[in-house]
């Protein structure tokens, strides 16, 4: 299997995560938009049960086809940007 790394410059997050392409056997390029729970766990750098128990808590956007999590990349980028603002509100350090 072929990979490519290509750089996504339209969201301050793909800035440091590029997004990967995967040639397919018929040599077109898959653009990972969807991801498994082991690809979000590393995207996130945690660990696998973690990323699954975030999952089933609803604390992770997500979705099952039959019983595998999925997750939309772009969704889950939106996510990290709302965690990682800075709450109203909140007091200032």
């Amino acid at each position: 299997m072929a990979i490519a790394v290509t750089c996504n410059f339209s969201l301050g997050f793909s800035l440091f995560f590029p997004i990967i392409r995967r040639a397919t056997d018929s040599g077109r390029v898959m653009n990972d938009e969807i991801l498994t729970i082991r690809e979000v766990a590393e995207l996130l750098k945690i660990n696998e049960k973690t990323a699954y128990k975030l999952a089933a808590q609803d604390k992770l956007p997500g979705f099952r086809v039959g019983g595998a999590w999925r997750f939309k990349r772009s969704t889950i980028e939106a996510w990290i940007d709302a965690q990682s603002a800075p709450k109203v509100g909140a007091p200032k350090k």
